[in-house]
C-alpha cells in the first residue's frame, strides 16, 4: 500500500468522524430544544387553566353570596358558607395532593422528558 493513501483515507475518516459528532450534537441541541418547548407548553397550559379556574370559582361564589343574600338570608351568612366549602375544599386537596397533582405531573414530565424519538424520522 501507498503512505499516501493510508494517509488520505485517515485524514478522510477523521473529517468524517467530525462531522458525525457534529450531527448528532446538532441533534441532541435539537431534542433538547423540543423538550424544553413540550415543558413550556405544559406549564403555560396549566397555569392558565389554574387562573380560569380560579375565576370561576371567584365568580360563582360571589353568585351564590348575592343570591343566598337576596333569596334566604344574610349576605354574610352565605360568604360563611363558601369560606367553610373552601376550608374543606383546601383539606381535602391537601390530603389528596399525591393522587390530584403530584402523580400525574410526574407521569406527565417523565412522557416528555423520557419520549424516544425513532432514528430514522
Amino acid at each position: 500500500m501507498e503512505p499516501g493513501r493510508i494517509s488520505d483515507n485517515f485524514s478522510s475518516l477523521t473529517e468524517n468522524v467530525k462531522d458525525y459528532v457534529n450531527l448528532r450534537i446538532d441533534l441532541v441541541k435539537l431534542i433538547l430544544t423540543e423538550k424544553i418547548a413540550k415543558l413550556a407548553t405544559f406549564f403555560l397550559i396549566a397555569i392558565i387553566f389554574f387562573i380560569l379556574a380560579m375565576f370561576l370559582l371567584l365568580f360563582l361564589s360571589l353568585a351564590f353570596v348575592f343570591w343566598y343574600g337576596n333569596d334566604i338570608g344574610p349576605a354574610w351568612v352565605a360568604a360563611l358558607f363558601v369560606t367553610a366549602f373552601y376550608v374543606v375544599a383546601g383539606v381535602l386537596v391537601y390530603l389528596l395532593r399525591h393522587a390530584l397533582f403530584i402523580n400525574p405531573l410526574v407521569v406527565q414530565l417523565t412522557k416528555i422528558l423520557m419520549e424516544d424519538k425513532d432514528e430514522n424520522q
